[in-house]
């Protein structure tokens, strides 16, 4: 590819590979939309995703940015159907997005699209020689930040692959899009999303002719305030390396809405009583869970899905109990402040009730759930492959002594079987330098003994506020 001099893909040539293209949609704009547009024709597929980049700050929660994107795409495809929306490549570094891109379509040739913005600091990017030899670069030229011949060869002698394309559209920026209340600069649907959610302070005020994502389950007159009821929801992960699963701690319904149905363990906040002190009672009460460390993951509104359902015998689907509900006329909001945790599989059958309900599913097998228990689950899922990637986490629910391999496995029980080559694991893990090895050997089923390892939270104290990638 030219590293310098701007060219359009030809377009009579058969599109070919795949367009890789992360951004922060904080929200995504019409320059996002006309992008997109311009990369579909000369190209098999565009695929797109929300970055989530931990390090940045005052963002909107990823969960909200997905939600805006899969809007986005969902307005082009039936024109543009090589555009795809991917949440599984929402990783907090540009390597794993498209580490994970090559597991999805390992036959495929990829181009990773960035402003000329990002050039200054690619350099600094991490493991970027390892993502010069995964991707070619497609550098779209941004207002304000001219390309510089000296540093598109210094990256280029790194092993850089590097084509301007030659696309004019709108200079608009999200950040402005945010501050400046512009809903001109968003597509309807998306301008009514942040009104609907009150992203951004409520600054951006949806056009008149917006649609509506959603039907609401009634119209509130503009000048009452809503009331809400604030309850606790826990996500609860186990993993069973050796059987290649990971497990979702869920609870069946004792009671309506959604009686018979599984959910995750949750309950209403009493007067008086904090947050994790109910989200610490529900698994006591409930579950028999007691000593459990619990992270405070996301607050869901569940608009249209909180309000008071009953299931259809017939339909086996929930249906609203009454039409017009006191609640509803009320303006009451039904909240879930959830929380996350990981324990040690060995413990979990232990500590769960079945008597009350409580049982492990594989997250890829769980049943319909309640209210809008997959959407929180489906967030929890993905903070916990966050949390592995860049944090220690795994190490509270290992053995005190464990062999490499029985980490590896961890992994890739959470990850996927293809999430890294085990040697390159290894390696990395070891030069990390937050392993201690015991001197003791042992023999895990047929094989050679292997080393026995510890990890020394002493080695890793100095690390805490460095970015660190365990995969």
């Amino acid at each position: 590819m030219h590293a310098l001099e701007p060219q359009s893909l030809d377009r009579d040539i058969p599109p070919t590979g795949l367009a890789l293209f992360g951004m922060s949609a904080d929200p995504p704009t019409q320059a996002h939309q006309e992008i997109m547009q311009w990369l579909a024709p000369q190209f098999q597929r565009v695929i797109v995703w929300a970055a989530d980049n931990p390090f940045k700050t005052e963002q909107t929660s990823l969960h909200h940015r997905q939600a805006m994107l899969g809007l986005l795409v969902g307005e082009l495809q039936s024109t543009y159907g090589q555009i795809q929306h991917q949440p599984a490549l929402s990783y907090p570094y540009t390597l794993h997005s498209v580490q994970a891109a090559h597991r999805y379509w390992p036959q495929s040739q990829f181009t990773l699209v960035v402003g000329s913005d990002i050039l200054p600091k690619l350099g600094q990017w991490h493991q970027v020689e390892l993502l010069f030899q995964l991707v070619d670069f497609l550098v779209l030229a941004r207002p304000g930040a001219p390309l510089d011949t000296s540093l598109i060869n210094s990256l280029t002698v790194r092993g850089g692959r590097f084509q301007l394309g030659a696309f004019t559209g709108p200079d608009i920026s999200s950040t402005v899009s945010r501050q400046a209340a512009q809903p001109e600069n968003l597509l309807p649907v998306i301008a009514q999303y942040v009104s609907q959610h009150g992203l951004y302070q409520a600054s951006l005020t949806a056009p008149a002719n917006a649609p509506r994502t959603q039907p609401p389950a009634t119209h509130f007159p503009t000048s009452d305030k809503a009331e809400f009821t604030v309850g606790v929801d826990n996500v609860v992960f186990a993993v069973d390396s050796q059987a290649n699963r990971l497990l979702v701690l869920l609870s069946q319904r004792q009671q309506a809405p959604y009686q018979g149905w599984y959910g995750l363990p949750g309950t209403l906040v009493r007067a008086g009583e904090g947050l994790e002190a109910a989200a610490y009672r529900v698994l006591a009460e409930k579950l028999a869970l007691r000593t459990l460390y619990l992270e405070q993951l996301y607050t869901f509104d569940g608009l249209g899905k909180r309000q008071p359902f009953a299931r259809s015998q017939a339909e086996g689907e929930p249906i609203n109990a009454v039409k017009t509900p006191e609640s509803v006329r009320s303006g009451i909001r039904y909240l879930s402040v959830s929380y996350f945790a990981l324990i040690p599989y060995g413990a979990a059958a232990l500590m769960v009730s079945a008597e009350a309900g409580g049982a492990w599913f594989p997250v890829h097998e769980v049943p319909p759930l309640a209210f809008d228990h997959a959407d929180i689950l489906a967030y929890g899922h993905r903070r916990l492959k966050n949390k592995l990637e860049y944090s220690p986490v795994a190490f509270d629910v290992l053995p005190p002594k464990f062999t490499l391999n029985e980490v590896y496995q961890f992994y890739s029980t959470v990850l996927g079987e293809n999430f890294a080559d085990y040697s390159n694991f290894r390696s990395r893990l070891l030069k990390l330098g937050i392993l201690q090895d015991t001197g003791e050997k042992v023999i895990r089923a047929a094989g050679r003994p292997a080393s026995l390892y510890r990890f020394d939270p002493i080695a890793f104290a100095p690390l805490q506020e460095t970015p660190l990638v365990f995969v």
